[in-house]
């Protein structure tokens, strides 16, 4: 449970939080204590830092893909795990017009999506679709996962996050890459201390296949479809407090839509 967000704290608080016992002796320099908010030894820190913390360390798992290369959704089956968890999926779709994902029957939450194409930008005019939704679900088994949106050549990744705190995401983030001269793009997004980042890339395709890559993430599945796009999914666990970036990197674009141009659509949720 995390720590108030507001109003009085006090050293015992956070001291069971951190897992001690209440009442005992305890110290804002505890190594425990400070583990929390990822402060080194004797490194200032005070009591509004620990405001809204928990000691709580998400772990996500990668459970698969479904994909397809006609039009529609890449409709398909997952295998989940027993237990409660966040089931995260990630959209990398060719094409707009997607508002809903569901797993099992059950419609999740949207937690981020970006479809737009800014006008006379110089790169493919096709708003493919990079989306992150969500749901805290039991359900366990192979379970269906549709939606709708997709013109061809998408991909729906599939994660599970356990050990968290809140089954709301902290924070999101979208970004587009509009800059036909660069074959990168950083999306930037407040995490918290032991947190966990799960992350939604398309781009155009690249040469060799599966050569996109992202700084700071510990988890990169991508694919390359029909020799034209790459659709990637990311996970950053144990993250640091503050604002981490993430550089996603077109490694040597096939240049097939237009010559000398870049697709980035990014989208990235983060959960304690």
């Amino acid at each position: 449970m995390a720590l108030p967000s507001s109003g009085q704290i006090t050293i015992n608080q956070i001291h069971v939080e951190a897992g001690g016992g209440s009442g005992s002796q305890a110290a804002l320099n505890d190594a425990d204590i400070r583990a929390m908010i990822g402060k080194g030894s004797t490194a200032q820190n005070a009591f509004n830092e620990y405001y809204g913390v928990s000691a709580a360390a998400p772990t996500g798992t990668y459970k698969g893909r479904t994909s397809t290369t006609g039009n529609g959704f890449p409709s398909g089956f997952v295998t989940l795990s027993s237990g409660t968890k966040i089931v995260v999926v990630t959209l990398q779709l060719a094409g707009p017009n997607n508002t809903y994902v569901t797993l099992g029957g059950t419609n999740m939450t949207q937690a981020c999506k970006v479809d737009t194409v800014s006008p006379n930008s110089g790169i493919w005019q096709a708003q493919p679709t990079s989306a992150v939704y969500y749901l805290v679900t039991s359900t366990s088994g192979s379970t269906y996962v549709t939606g709708n949106g997709g013109s061809g050549r998408s991909v729906a990744h599939i994660w599970e996050i356990t050990g968290y705190n809140s089954s709301t995401p902290t924070a999101t983030a979208t970004a587009q890459n509009t800059n036909t001269s660069s074959y990168s793009k950083t999306i930037s997004l407040s995490t918290q201390y032991n947190g966990i980042t799960i992350g939604s890339g398309v781009t155009e395709d690249t040469n060799p296949a599966g050569s996109v890559t992202v700084s700071n993430s510990d988890s990169l599945q991508q694919i390359d479809l029909e020799g034209a796009t790459n659709h990637y999914s990311w996970r950053d666990q144990g993250t640091s407090l503050g604002t981490t970036s993430y550089n996603c990197n077109q490694n040597n674009p096939a240049s097939n839509i237009v010559s000398g141009s870049t697709i980035q659509q990014l989208a990235a949720a983060h959960w304690k």
